[in-house]
């Protein structure tokens, strides 16, 4: 039933449906092409990545959101989790 479908939209609905109170937002297409602005508006980020490149950029990317105080530990809410669950 879910063949032919894009995997955001199947792991989102799956996700939706699984978890209580949950929202899932599913994005499909490169990522290369959203903002900094696009994934620093969300608490975590789920891949689906077919990519070693897009991982690398993505990785980069959120890594580079990362700030930390003077004592050298992170600054709370800079920090995005990435879950990958993608497939090469």
């Amino acid at each position: 039933a879910d063949v032919g479908k894009p995997k955001a939209e199947v792991a989102a609905a799956f996700v939706t449906k699984r978890v209580p109170g949950v929202t899932v937002t599913p994005h499909f297409g490169a990522i290369q092409e959203q903002d900094e602005a696009f994934f620093k508006q969300f608490h975590i980020v789920v891949l689906g990545l077919d990519s070693i490149d897009a991982r690398r950029w993505i990785n980069s990317l959120i890594c580079s959101f990362v700030k930390y105080d003077e004592d050298g530990k992170v600054e709370p809410g800079t920090a995005v989790p990435v879950v990958d669950g993608g497939t090469e």
